[in-house]
Formats: C-alpha cells, structure tokens, sequence
C-alpha cells in the first residue's frame, strides 16, 4: 500500500492536506490490495494459457485495462494458482491489466 510521508512535510497546510490525502488511500480497497501489472500478447488462439504472476498467492481479481485485437479472452478464474493465471483466447490480442487482491481488511 502506498504510504506518504506526511511527517517530512514542512508546510503546515500541505501537510495537513497530505494527511487527509493518506486517510483517503488507507481506506480504499483498492489501494490497499496487492497488485501486479501485465501486459500479455497472444498471436492467436490458445487454449489454457498459463502465465507466471510473481505474486506468492493465487490472485483472487483483476482489472482489465485494455484489450486490444480481434481475438475474444477468457479469465479462467478457476485456473489460476500461486504461480500462474491462465487465460483463452479466440484469436490475437494483447491485454493489459493489473491482477491479485482488493485488501479484506
């Protein structure tokens, strides 16, 4: 999770607007998830295609990013292990996207 500095900053009113800016970001599931960014590129077709996450546990979300091409893809959640996130694809794309966890607490 990203965290400010809010002690460092000299100027009281930024500072104080540092802190309410901090609040703001520990309080956002978001924010306070684990993510990894990737950018896949498929030429065509592929069934089950595994691709290494690098992050220790199995990824429970995702937010797609982008797609682009004029293949179809398919998140096959059920798939998706400590290691990889596999994914199908109906033709040639690329996607971007950030995979792992909103924080449940």
């Amino acid at each position: 999770m990203l965290k400010l500095r809010v002690d460092e900053v000299k100027d009281s009113v930024a500072r104080e607007n540092f802190q309410k800016l901090d609040n703001e970001f520990s309080q956002s599931p978001i924010l306070k998830g684990t993510w990894r960014f990737v950018e896949i590129t498929f030429s065509g077709a592929v069934a089950n295609f595994k691709y290494p996450h690098g992050l220790g546990f199995i990824p429970k979300d995702k937010i797609e990013l982008s797609v682009s091409g004029p293949g179809d893809l398919v998140w096959n959640y059920d798939d998706f292990d400590r290691t990889n996130i596999d994914l199908t694809t109906t033709g040639a794309l690329t996607v971007r996207a950030l995979v792992g966890k909103v924080s449940e607490s």
